[in-house]
């Protein structure tokens, strides 16, 4: 019952895309399905309309195509029954080409549409769920296992494919002939049988490729997150030797798989070469089928083996893809639709009076309770300090005031307007965060420092700001200026530097309140000061709240809450 669970909600997901094409693909199927087998029985009675059966009697479609030949005066020649199968086979063949054109581009749009809901959902989750979700999982899933559920649902409706071929083959088949036909579909049914720890073995291989993936993708993350620990301490071959684990693992169930795939087509084949012998002997020894007949027989049963083949690979792909498949499913259901900031809300919320945290409690799951019934104020336009030992709240009071956590009771309001749902988005506008380590990406200087600005901002805006941080001069090092690429910017930058233009960065995007947590924390002593005098000269336009352990910086700050344990 699991089993149709499960593959019910994929095909959900599967119905909701384009499902007019679907059922387009699907008319074709049929289609395609008839006339494959038609265009071979059809040559049995235009063959013994050229008496190229040994004198057989000309019955009920040939009898029927021989009186319409004659009422319309066309002569029944060989030219114009290959005229006719060359018409036949023609249209087969467009309908084929017609139609895997139609399932390429619908898997395709599948897959770009399903990859951009999921990363859709993934960058609308709240910070308390991304916080406890695998960043590996989810470069895995969207890069990956996305590709390969298109693969597992494709495999599905190419078995639905090869399904009718093969039912409209044997159709036609037991139409010419009973007794062999049913010898071919029992012989068939012995082999699925027979080959069925095959498919079960598909399942575990899949399961196993996926985790092994996983821990591939992991030990590349880990090493670019910790490259220059890797270097100081000559530590490559640890490195190297994760890697080479799991690639090895990769390797090795990939070739299992192949083989897991391969060794029951070549049964199948070799069945199917068998009992093509043994039809043709029978048929030869004991003359139990008309010539024409048989000819057509021979040519329907080589086609029906071949089904069987198809049918048992295509069943093997799409077992051994379930894990990847429930990878995208769990992720599906662990996000919620969540819409994006509409343009109407992204106008700024200005603070004129003050921020206030009004009887605040919070915890995490599962942990200790961080703050309960706690009130404070931030006055506009100064330099608030947030200072305290670690462990106390420092970052989780701003993650508060930004909106990443929402209190367990009490609130937050600016100038007296509670921060609810309707007026978060417009509020989250009017924030410029800098963390302790600030991001760069690989790109132009440009890029870098207009990252995340919703409207065009101009070269000589950039310049301006970057003169109030005082970090023009790191654009004029490069004779491409603001259009330098660079790439690591851990390693173009001094930490100073990388804080300024990260300034810079979350200046451009004109806030009403500037949060810094731990913001000068790894910077000596003369760079701090020059992020402190920076700060001095903005707090005349932007409320500014610095999260910090270190008492040396108070002087700098207007006001001061202090957290206790």
């Amino acid at each position: 019952m699991n089993s149709f669970i499960f593959a019910g909600k994929t095909f959900r997901l599967l119905g909701k895309h384009k499902p007019r094409k679907l059922s387009l693909i699907f008319l074709l199927t049929l289609c395609m399905g008839v006339s494959s087998g038609f265009s071979i029985v059809l040559l049995i009675p235009l063959l013994q309309l050229l008496n190229i059966g040994n004198g057989e009697r000309v019955e009920g479609l040939g009898r029927i195509i021989g009186e319409l030949a004659a009422a319309t005066g066309i002569p029944i020649t060989i030219e114009t029954i290959l005229l006719i199968y060359v018409v036949l086979l023609t249209f087969t063949a467009l309908l084929q080409y017609g139609k895997s054109i139609l399932d390429a581009r619908y898997q395709q749009t599948f897959i770009n549409d399903l990859r951009r809901r999921l990363f859709r959902k993934i960058i609308g989750a709240d910070w308390p769920m991304l916080n406890t979700k695998s960043k590996t999982n989810h470069l895995q899933v969207l890069t990956k296992e996305v590709p390969n559920m298109a693969n597992y649902l494709y495999f599905y409706l190419r078995l639905l494919t090869t399904g009718i071929l093969t039912a409209s083959y044997i159709a036609w088949a037991l139409a010419v002939e009973v007794r062999f036909t049913l010898m071919i579909i029992a012989v068939g049914a012995v082999l699925f049988i027979f080959l069925r720890r095959f498919l079960f073995r598909s399942f575990s291989l899949g399961e196993g490729f996926v985790a092994s993936y996983n821990q591939l993708l992991k030990y590349i993350d880990d090493f670019w997150q910790t490259v220059k620990i890797a270097k100081v301490h000559s530590s490559e071959d640890f490195y190297y030797h994760k890697f080479n684990e799991a690639s090895t693992s990769l390797l090795d169930l990939e070739f299992r798989m192949q083989k897991n795939w391969s060794l029951p087509q070549l049964i199948y084949r070799l069945s199917g070469i068998g009992v093509l012998v043994i039809t043709v002997y029978a048929g030869y020894q004991f003359h139990q089928v008309p010539l024409t007949s048989f000819f057509i027989l021979i040519l329907l049963f080589a086609r029906i083996f071949p089904q069987f083949t198809s049918m048992n690979t295509d069943i093997n792909m799409i077992l051994s893809n379930v894990a990847s498949v429930k990878l995208v499913i769990q992720l599906d259901e662990d996000f919620p639709e969540m819409p994006f900031t509409t343009a109407g809300q992204r106008k700024h919320i200005p603070i004129e009076r003050e921020i206030s945290l009004k009887k605040v409690s919070f915890a995490y799951p599962d942990g200790e309770e961080l703050f309960r019934h706690y009130s404070a104020s931030i006055p506009a336009r100064k330099i608030t300090g947030i200072l305290g030992e670690s462990g106390l709240g420092k970052t989780t009071l701003i993650d508060l005031i930004a909106g990443l956590q929402k209190p367990g009771s009490g609130g937050i309001l600016v100038d007296g307007h509670l921060l609810d749902e309707e007026l978060l988005p417009a509020w989250k506008s009017s924030i410029g965060y800098l963390p302790q380590d600030s991001f760069f990406v690989d790109g132009t200087l440009r890029e870098n420092l207009v990252w995340d600005s919703r409207e065009e901002i101009r070269d000589d805006e950039i310049i301006r700001v970057l003169g109030q941080v005082h970090a023009e001069h790191l654009v004029n090092r490069y004779k491409k200026g603001l259009d330098e690429f660079l790439v690591n910017y851990p390693y173009c930058f001094s930490g100073g530097e990388r804080q300024r233009l990260a300034l810079a960065r979350v200046l451009l995007r004109n806030p009403q309140l500037l949060l810094l947590d731990e913001a000068t924390s790894s910077l000596d002593a003369d760079n701090e000061q020059t992020i402190m005098e920076v700060l001095s000269r903005l707090k005349e336009k932007v409320t500014i709240v610095f999260v910090t352990h270190r008492t040396a910086l108070l002087p700098w700050f207007d006001h001061v809450v202090r957290l206790k344990s």
